[in-house]
């Protein structure tokens, strides 16, 4: 009976250990998510919706934003002759 008994204790000793590893690895997983989420949304750059390109600062350095400038009423189709 104490050999049942030990053995009993032994495997809900694991049990609880693995599952303890198990919760330690999830809550640092989820702390890097939220770490690179916020990384991420802070090298964002604001990008305006309309205007010509320019260069933003953001944390990681210069980045292009905006669109190009529209063509010229006059200028020629795309074709160079």
């Amino acid at each position: 009976m104490t050999a049942k008994r030990r053995t009993f204790r032994w495997s809900q000793d694991v049990w609880r250990a693995v599952r303890c590893a198990a919760a330690a690895l999830w809550a640092l997983q989820e702390e890097q998510s939220r770490m690179w989420d916020a990384w991420w949304q802070a090298n964002r750059a604001t990008v305006p919706d309309s205007g010509p390109l320019t260069w933003v600062l953001t944390l990681d350095g210069h980045r292009l934003s905006g669109s190009h400038l529209p063509a010229a009423s006059g200028a020629p189709a795309g074709d160079i002759p």
